[in-house]
């Protein structure tokens, strides 16, 4: 499985809220690599939440074999994409792409072959410095849910055995990657997603859970495994924004930016 994550802040706050660019996004950029993907982009405005700084959207399509995610925290100028595909891909390409759509000042990038069990080249997580961690788990001799109701059941009751809220029900498709048979679900939640991908002639399985809040790294692993049977070959736990924040910004921020020409309204003397 192939794996590139990119991270970003000081974005524009108006492109991270626009919901059809992120849709087109969604839409194109896995045509433009010549990945498949086996559903149409799903997009979630997430605008009520219980922090207002995670405010933004939400989107996900599934690949065959992976899924292609994109989180906006448009209130904090801040985005992550994940792109996950059983096959190599062009990352460069991909890396542009992005650039071109959401241009932003600080970024961060990786991608790793995960079934040949390279691993991600991040600085250790740090909860006083970055966004948040991403659990990432590879498994061989998998025996844990692997048809649509067992996958879409585990992961509809995941987010509350680990202390995350949910914002949809799980979406499970089943497609195929050569001719293997690969049941993929996916849940968002207001941290971020939670995706799992089974391939169940080879009896591999590939499971994510990304958050932009800090977690107990030993409660959550734990209770994640308790129904994913099967013997895990790599198991990663990376930040996501390194140093975000250092460098990253804050609503306030924002809305100090957005009335910066406030000063420089005349007042009728001269004040120079």
């Amino acid at each position: 499985m192939f794996h590139f994550l990119y991270d970003a802040y000081n974005g524009y706050r108006s492109r991270l809220d626009d919901i059809l660019l992120v849709h087109e996004f969604l839409e194109e950029v896995p045509l433009k690599l010549g990945v498949k993907t086996v559903m149409p982009p799903f997009v979630l405005p997430y605008y009520n939440g219980v922090v207002p700084e995670d405010c933004g959207i939400s989107a996900f399509v599934f690949l065959a074999g992976g899924h292609f995610t994109l989180h906006t925290f448009s209130y904090r100028g801040a985005f992550f994409v994940d792109f996950l595909c059983p096959r190599d891909f062009d990352q460069k390409r991909l890396h542009s792409l992005i650039d071109n759509v959401f241009p932003a000042e600080k970024k961060f990038q990786n991608y790793v072959n995960r079934t040949a069990g390279e691993q991600l080249v991040r600085p250790a997580m740090d909860p006083k410095k970055d966004f948040g961690p991403h659990l990432l788990f590879d498994i061989d001799d998998y025996a844990g849910p692997d048809t649509m109701d067992g996958i879409f059941a585990y992961l509809d009751r995941l987010p509350s055995k680990v202390g995350m809220t949910p914002i949809i029900r799980p979406y499970v498709v089943k497609n195929g990657f050569g001719r293997q048979e690969v049941v993929s679900g996916l849940t968002m939640i207001a941290e971020s997603h939670i995706a799992l991908h089974v391939f169940k002639e080879s009896r591999k399985a590939c499971f994510d859970l990304f958050s932009c809040t800090f977690f107990d790294t030993m409660k959550v692993p734990r209770e994640i495994k308790k129904e994913l049977k099967g013997r895990v070959v790599h198991e990663t736990l990376v930040s996501r924004g390194s140093k975000y924040k250092k460098y990253g910004e804050t609503a306030a921020q924002k809305v100090k930016f957005s009335r910066a020409w406030l000063d420089n309204v005349s007042s009728g003397r001269n004040k120079d």
